[in-house]
């Protein structure tokens, strides 16, 4: 792996595997993997949990806590 630094425990990242494929997913510290988020937050299949020694770079991704601010509700 490129960073020997591991992200925060739970933490939203972009990950690419052994095999050059890019993901998006959750580091989970106590399994030491991560994880591809499968879109529906349905019971972790273990097709989409990807070991450390697995994984040749990570970054962080931001959050998306607020809606973006051009979109304008009208209630």
């Amino acid at each position: 792996m490129k960073n020997k630094q591991l992200p925060e425990d739970q933490a939203l990242v972009l990950f690419t595997d052994i095999n050059g494929i890019p993901r998006e997913g959750l580091y989970k510290k106590g399994s030491k993997a991560f994880v591809e988020a499968i879109g529906d937050e349905g019971p972790e299949d273990t097709g989409n949990i990807y070991p450390e020694e697995d994984i040749v770079s990570w970054e962080y991704l931001e959050k998306k806590d607020s809606p973006n601010s051009d979109i304008m509700v009208i209630l």
